[in-house]
């Protein structure tokens, strides 16, 4: 999943999704009733080699699929496509605008003009209304980030040979970020140091804040760690989170996991979160019986000191619906965080109904929201939260992609400013 900022103007005409203020049957005990958040279908894409068009599910053998990640900016969709070796951008109405494809992965594309990196004067090259294709040679393409100057920062694979592996890390080094221009040209790429640099270990998302930073968080067996680029691709903070050195609450026998990173879109700050967990033992025999959750806190973080400040409780989601067999609480994961001063979660309910929470950094509240995302489409969900909240996803039944999108800005007040 890809979650960055992003601001969306030129919406289409009606296309607004207004909140259906019904409130559930029931309430949760923390962060007040449930209310429906309606969402609004954009477009769909069918699945192929064309070049409007996902290659999405492999035919032949049993490799996982690889990445397909999907961001926005200023209404425009960007969507890599790893196993159609492609990144694609579509207006809001579903319409491609552009495309980075690899040519010995792809058919020549028929409905735009292909331009060449030497070629001079991009910007009057006219296609099909002025849309154009980029060759670039792509090997995995997954997360996906773009600023406000419309340059693209792409995750992509290096090439086996120069695939290397860190043993103090305990992980292999093949990941970097491309970095082509608003027209699909490629200039750089960066690694860990900077433009050039050390490629770095799994990739989990790229971010972009408001200054056009470039924020790289990976993870390894052994720790979680934060890039923080500058837009020259300059490296500033680097930052690394031992599994092993998390803080812990006063309760000293919790086991804690950090299940994500992701960077304050306004500042200089992340914010990490932490479950933690605690053993269940029987008096009886006085063996463990299982491990459970306690209790969630996100952290900010200096990422040049690399110390932890403020923190924040994430009370779970009490499932009014949850049968006499469930469990009522469902830990929340964390989703992104906006402009405004929110962090979002999200969990799924014992009926399968998506619950989408939003806590108020100034507040400490939380309220819940209702989306809907239908058992047919989960066959493949990525999801994006702009800074000015906006969740966008990208879902896939067996028969097509769909983009939709829930406007949490219409009725947070002060998310996105």
């Amino acid at each position: 999943m890809t979650f960055t900022h992003a601001r969306a103007h030129g919406a289409r005409p009606g296309c607004l999704a207004i909140v259906a203020m019904i409130a559930l049957a029931a309430s949760c005990s923390h962060g007040g009733p449930v209310v429906i958040l309606e969402r609004e279908q954009l477009f769909s894409l069918d699945y192929g080699t064309a070049e409007d068009k996902l290659s999405l599910f492999r035919l032949e053998g049993y490799a996982p699929p690889l990445k397909t990640c999907m961001t926005m900016r200023d209404g425009i969709f960007y969507v890599s496509n790893g196993d159609g070796a492609k990144v694609l951008g579509f207006s809001s109405f579903g319409d491609l605008l552009s495309m980075i494809y690899d040519p010995d992965k792809n058919p020549p594309p028929m409905m735009l003009k292909v331009v060449d990196h030497g070629e001079g004067g991009i910007d009057g090259i006219s296609g099909i209304q002025g849309r154009i294709a980029v060759r670039h040679p792509l090997e995995a393409v997954g997360e996906i980030a773009v600023d406000s100057r419309k340059t693209i920062y792409v995750e992509d694979k290096v090439p086996q040979d120069r695939r290397t592996w860190d043993k103090d890390a305990d992980a292999q080094l093949e990941n970097v970020v491309l970095r082509f221009d608003r027209n699909g040209v490629y200039r750089d790429y960066l690694g860990q140091e900077g433009i050039g640099g050390t490629p770095f270990p799994f990739v989990t998302g790229i971010y972009v804040t408001k200054r056009d930073d470039c924020v790289v968080v990976c993870v390894t067996k052994r720790a979680w760690s934060a890039f923080w680029y500058d837009p020259e691709g300059r490296l500033e903070y680097s930052v690394t989170v031992d599994r092993d050195k998390l803080p812990v609450p006063e309760i000293s026998d919790y086991a804690a996991s950090l299940e994500k990173i992701i960077p304050d879109p306004d500042g200089k700050s992340l914010f990490v979160k932490v479950d933690y967990y605690k053993n269940r033992i029987d008096e009886a025999t006085k063996t463990l019986v299982s491990i459970e959750y306690a209790e969630s806190w996100v952290y900010r973080m200096n990422p040049g000191k690399a110390t932890f400040g403020e923190k924040y409780e994430i009370l779970p989601y009490e499932d009014p619906s949850a049968s006499s067999t469930g469990s009522g609480r469902k830990v929340f994961e964390f989703l992104g965080t906006t402009s405004g001063g929110y962090l979002f979660f999200s969990t799924v309910g014992d009926d399968g109904a998506m619950i989408v929470a939003a806590y108020n950094l100034a507040s400490r509240t939380m309220k819940h929201y209702s989306i809907r995302i239908d058992p047919d489409e989960m066959n493949y969900v990525s999801l994006f939260l702009s800074n000015d909240g906006i969740l966008c996803a990208l879902l896939a039944t067996r028969l097509e992609a769909r983009l939709v999108w829930w406007r949490f800005d219409k009725v947070l007040p002060g998310v996105g400013r």
